[in-house]
C-alpha cells in the first residue's frame, strides 16, 4: 500500500484530482515565478525585454497559459481515456530503464538549472521551486515507469526524498577545515562549547555560557577527547542537527502507531517540517523526552519525562520554560475523555504544568548558581531587550515578515485540521477543544513576542514552540489518536489532496536554497593570517601585555594560536547580547578597559563609527556601533588587516582622546 493512501483520512485521490492539483500548483508557482523575476531584474537594474530572461519569464507565461487551458481537460468525459493511458500499467524492460534515466535526469537538473542557469540571478524561491515541481513530475515518471504505484504516492515520495537530500546536503556542506568563522561568530561557538572543559583547555576555571547553555552542552561532547581538530567539531554540530531532528521526527511517527511506507512517509514529512522553521536541535531533546514518555494512560511516568524535559528546558531558552508541560497536557487532552469526570480531569494537566515550570525555574536556578558568572543579569538580558513590532511585517531581515511567513508554514496544517474537525466538533468535549486552542494560542503570542526582540525576526525559529505544537495536533488526529467523549474513535472528515500537496510542497521551500556549490576559502592565506596573529600576539606576550580577542576565540580554543592566555571578557556574542539589552555595568567596564589601554591589541572585526542606514538588522548595527564600535575606535586604531578574513588587529591610539560615554548621550 503507498504512502498516500495509507492515510486513513486521506480522500481518495484520483487521478484525475492529482493532474488538476498539478495544474494549479504550476500556475501558481509561475504567476509568483514571474513577480519574483521581475523584482530581481529590478534590483538589479536589468532591462528584461533585452536580457536573456525575457525567455524565462515567457515559458512562465506559457505555463500559465497552458496550465489554464489544460486545466478543462480533465473535466471532460472523453479524458479518462488519456488518463488511464499515463498509468502505464503494461510496461517492457526498455520502459524501467527508460524510468531510470528519467529519475537520474531529473534529480540532476534540479541542481544544474538551480547551479548554472539560475545561478545568483534568480535565487528567489519561487523560480526555484517552479523547476522543482516539474523536474519532480519527471522523476515521478520514471518512477511510474519502474513500479506499480500511483501518481499522488510516487510524486509525495519523490518531492520529500529530495527535500531530505538537500537539507541532509545543506547541514554537511558546513564542515571545513577553514580557521576562521564562515559565518556571524559561526566559530566563535565552539568557545562557548569549550567553557563547559575550560580548566584542560585553558588552564583556569571560567563562567559557563549564559546564552543558550544547551546548546553548547551538546556542542562540548567532542572535547572530551582532546585535540580533535575544529572541522570535526563543525562536523559534530551538523550531525546534531541531523541525528536530533531525525529523531524527534521518527518518535513522532511512532507515536502515530503507523505501519511501513506510511511511519517513514510521516518521519521524512517531520524532519522537514521541524528545519523550516527551525526547530534547534537542542530543543529537540524537549521533543524527543516528551514523545518517549508521555502518554495520558501513564500519568506517573508521564509527569517524570516532563519534569525531566522541563529540566533541559531551564537551561535552553526562557520562552521554552513551560513547553514540554503545555506538549504534554496536549497529548493528555488528545488521549483522554473528558466524559463525567469533572473537575477531577483538570488534576493531571495541572500538576504536569505545575511541576515542568518548577522544574525549568529550579533547574535554570542551579545552573545559574554553579555558572561562575557574577554578573546574574546577563541570563535575563533579553527582558530588557527592545522590541521592533514592524518585524511582524515584511521587513529586510525576512522578506515576509513573521506573520506572513508563520501563515506560508502553518497555513497547510490549519486547513487539514479544518477539513478533518468541520461538522463534528461535538466529538471532542467543548473544554477540550477550548484548553488545546488556547495552549496554541499562548505558543503563538509567545513566538511573536520573542521574535520582535532586538535580534530576532530574521526567520520563524522562534515560532518553534508553536509549529511542535501544531503538527503533534495534527497529525494525532490525521492518524486517529484523539479519543471520542465516549472512548470511541471520532468520526474525522478527510483531508483533500491539495492541502497534502501545499503541506509537502512548502517545507522544499525551505530545503531547496540548501542546494549549492561546496564553499571555498582562501585556506592557504587563511594560513598565512594566522601565522601573522601568531607572530603579533607572541610580540605582545613577550613585553607582557594582554591581547584580547573579540572574535575568532576558536583560534585559542584549538591552539591554532599558541601560548596566549585567553581574556575571558568582551567575546562578540556576548558584547552583542550586553549592547541589545543596554546592560550599563557590563559596558561601563568595557568603556573603562578601553580608556585604560588594558590591552596591548584587540582582535576584531572591521569597525565603523557610523551606522548603517538601510539593510538588515539596521537596529543590530545602531546599537553595535553606539556601544561597541564606537567606542572601540576612540580608543583604539586599526593596525593592520588580515587578507583571508575582514579581521583587523586594532592597537591602543598614542593619545587617549576625549571619548563619549554613550549613556550620557
Amino acid at each position: 500500500m503507498s504512502a498516500i493512501t495509507a492515510i486513513t483520512r486521506m480522500k481518495s485521490i484520483s487521478s484525475r484530482t492529482f493532474w488538476q492539483t498539478f495544474l494549479w500548483a504550476s500556475i501558481l508557482l509561475s504567476l509568483l515565478a514571474v513577480y519574483g523575476t521581475v523584482q530581481q531584474a529590478s534590483k538589479l537594474e536589468i532591462i528584461l525585454w533585452r536580457s536573456k530572461w525575457l525567455y524565462v519569464l515567457l515559458l512562465f507565461a506559457f505555463n500559465i497559459l497552458a496550465g489554464l487551458f489544460l486545466l478543462r481537460w480533465p473535466a471532460r468525459d472523453d479524458s479518462n481515456h488519456w488518463i488511464e493511458k499515463i498509468e502505464f500499467k503494461n510496461r517492457s524492460s526498455a520502459f524501467r530503464w527508460f524510468g531510470i534515466v528519467l529519475l537520474v535526469l531529473g534529480f540532476a537538473l534540479v541542481w544544474i538549472i538551480r547551479l548554472f542557469v539560475f545561478g545568483n540571478i534568480l535565487p528567489g524561491i519561487f523560480p526555484i521551486l517552479w523547476m522543482f515541481l516539474w523536474m519532480s513530475l519527471l522523476q515521478s515518471l520514471g518512477l511510474k515507469l519502474i513500479t506499480d504505484r500511483s501518481w499522488p504516492a510516487l510524486f509525495a515520495l519523490t518531492i520529500l526524498v529530495q527535500g531530505l537530500v538537500y537539507q541532509i546536503y545543506g547541514h554537511l556542506s558546513v564542515i571545513t577545515d577553514f580557521p576562521f568563522s564562515i559565518g556571524y561568530s559561526e566559530a566563535a561557538r565552539h568557545y562557548y562549547a569549550s567553557l563547559y572543559f575550560a580548566k584542560s583547555i585553558y588552564d583556569e576555571d571560567l563562567a559557563l555560557p549564559f546564552l543558550h547553555p544547551s546548546r553548547y552542552l551538546l556542542m562540548s561532547i567532542p572535547f572530551l577527547i582532546k585535540g580533535l581538530p575544529l572541522w570535526f567539531h563543525r562536523m559534530w554540530q551538523a550531525l546534531l542537527w541531523i541525528a536530533l531532528t531525525g529523531t524527534s521526527s521518527v518518535l513522532l511517527a511512532r507515536r502515530l502507531q503507523l505501519k511501513g511506507w506510511m511511519s517513514i512517509f510521516i518521519a521524512a514529512w517531520a524532519f522537514l517540517y521541524f528545519l523550516q522553521g527551525a526547530v534547534y536541535y537542542h530543543l529537540q531533546v524537549c521533543v524527543i523526552l516528551i514523545l518517549v514518555g508521555v502518554s495520558a494512560r501513564r500519568p506517573g511516568r508521564s509527569l517524570l519525562f516532563v519534569i525531566l524535559s522541563s529540566l533541559w528546558a531551564g537551561i535552553s531558552r526562557v520562552n521554552w520554560f513551560p513547553v514540554p508541560a503545555m506538549l504534554g497536557i496536549s497529548i493528555y487532552l488528545l488521549e483522554m475523555p473528558l466524559a463525567q469526570k469533572g473537575w477531577h480531569y483538570w488534576i493531571t494537566p495541572f500538576i504536569w504544568g505545575v511541576s515542568g515550570i518548577a522544574a525549568a525555574l529550579a533547574s535554570q536556578f542551579l545552573y545559574i548558581s554553579i555558572s561562575g558568572d557574577a554578573d546574574v543579569r546577563s541570563f535575563g538580558s533579553s527582558f530588557t531587550s527592545d522590541l521592533l513590532w514592524n518585524r511582524l511585517l515584511p521587513n529586510e531581515n525576512f522578506p515576509p515578515g513573521v506573520l506572513l511567513g508563520l501563515l506560508i508554514v502553518s497555513l497547510p496544517l490549519i486547513l487539514a485540521l479544518y477539513q478533518m474537525i468541520r461538522g463534528r466538533l461535538a466529538s471532542l468535549h467543548p473544554l477540550r477543544w477550548l484548553a488545546l486552542l488556547s495552549l496554541l494560542l499562548v505558543l503563538l503570542l509567545g513566538g511573536m513576542v520573542v521574535s520582535v526582540k532586538i535580534g530576532g525576526g530574521g526567520d520563524l525559529h522562534n515560532m518553534d514552540a508553536f509549529l511542535v505544537l501544531l503538527a503533534l495536533i495534527a497529525t494525532s488526529i490525521i492518524a486517529g489518536l484523539v479519543a471520542g467523549e465516549q472512548g470511541t474513535e471520532p468520526a474525522w472528515g478527510q483531508v483533500s489532496w491539495p492541502v497534502t500537496v501545499a503541506a509537502i510542497l512548502v517545507p522544499l521551500g525551505f530545503a531547496l536554497p540548501q542546494i549549492g556549490f561546496l564553499p571555498r576559502y582562501d585556506t592557504v592565506n587563511a594560513q598565512k593570517d594566522v601565522q601573522r596573529l601568531q607572530q603579533v600576539t607572541s610580540d605582545v606576550i613577550a613585553n607582557n601585555g594582554q591581547v584580547l580577542f573579540v572574535t575568532e576565540r576558536q583560534l585559542l580554543t584549538f591552539d591554532m594560536v599558541k601560548n596566549v592566555p585567553l581574556v575571558s571578557e568582551y567575546e562578540q556574542i556576548e558584547l552583542m547580547e550586553m549592547a541589545m539589552s543596554g546592560n550599563r555595568a557590563y559596558l561601563e567596564q568595557y568603556y573603562a578597559d578601553l580608556k585604560n589601554h588594558r590591552f596591548a591589541i584587540i582582535i576584531a572585526e572591521d569597525q565603523k563609527f557610523t551606522t548603517q542606514k538601510e539593510g538588515a538588522f539596521v537596529e543590530e548595527n545602531v546599537a553595535w556601533v553606539k556601544y561597541v564600535g564606537a567606542p572601540l575606535l576612540c580608543a583604539y586604531k586599526p593596525s593592520e588587516t588580515l587578507v583571508s578574513t575582514n579581521i583587523v588587529v586594532f592597537v591602543p591610539r598614542p593619545s587617549n582622546p576625549d571619548c563619549k560615554n554613550p549613556f550620557q548621550d
